[in-house]
């Protein structure tokens, strides 16, 4: 199999990095960067470098196009890869939420795209909820302030980082409002709507914690056939706005495919 990835972040590169050294039936086949220079610097560190390509060649080199690059570059080339027939993994969820063409991409090739875990565990009994009736979906997230600096809906909403001195309520919402504030900030939100009760049933609360270390994702969902609750504590990564365990959920779900 064939992956092609876009976007050479700290997400992308680990997913890059991991599949040179070695995952039996998966071959790094090209990248696509902002900065093609920049790029060729690090590509020459793999054993096996990739094509370095255009975003809008992907599919031409890729039986799966792994998106690491935001929602931006998601809306470039869902359309084409998927047209395409390929297999798309998304990590920029919130896309499919936020933007009506992404949406409608969403309902017409569903078969085809692949949502990661990212920092959350549990989707897959979320998303067998779903197949009876979700009373309740309900996703408390609690991020290092360093997390969302540089985020604009913090603007929007009047936060400044500087002042918080202790955990601090920011948001409280759908999981669609929530998208529209910070588009790629809370992917597990999207994850959980898209799994579940969908975006506009999917209650939203976010923390921001000056003195945390970790990503903490609380998700309860009530159902006919039971209730769920489940949290996760995860590190992050050499960016602080993902967790370490986003490109391991790449990776775990290109095993699978």
């Amino acid at each position: 199999m064939n992956v092609a990835i876009a976007g050479l972040g700290a997400i992308g590169w680990a997913v890059a990095h991991a599949i040179d050294k070695g995952m039996p039936g998966i071959t790094l086949s090209a990248v696509a960067v902002r900065d093609p220079d920049a790029a060729a610097e690090r590509l020459r560190m793999l054993a096996h470098p990739p094509a370095c390509v255009a975003l809008a060649s992907l599919a031409d080199y890729g039986d799966v196009v792994v998106e690491c690059a935001g929602a931006h570059v998601l809306r470039e080339i869902a359309d084409p890869v998927l047209e395409s027939g390929r297999q798309l993994v998304a990590m920029s969820a919130g896309g499919f939420v936020s933007s009506p063409a992404l949406a409608l991409l969403w309902q017409r090739y569903r078969s085809q795209i692949h949502i990661p875990s990212g920092a959350l565990g549990g989707l897959d009994a979320v998303a067998a909820m779903a197949e009876g009736h979700i009373d309740t979906v309900r996703l408390v997230s609690t991020k290092p302030a360093a997390a969302l600096r540089g985020a604009p809906g913090l603007t929007q909403l009047g936060i400044d980082l500087q002042s918080l001195t202790g955990p601090t309520q920011v948001f409280g919402g759908t999981a669609a409002q929530a998208l529209e504030l910070f588009p790629d900030n809370l992917n597990v939100a999207a994850a959980l709507a898209l799994a579940g009760a969908g975006a506009h049933r999917t209650m939203v609360e976010l923390w921001l914690d000056p003195h945390a270390r970790t990503n903490r994702h609380e998700v309860e969902v009530q159902a006919d056939s039971g209730r769920l609750r489940f949290s996760m504590d995860a590190m992050p990564s050499s960016n602080p706005r993902t967790s370490s365990l986003a490109a391991q959920s790449v990776l775990a779900l290109l095993r699978r495919l």
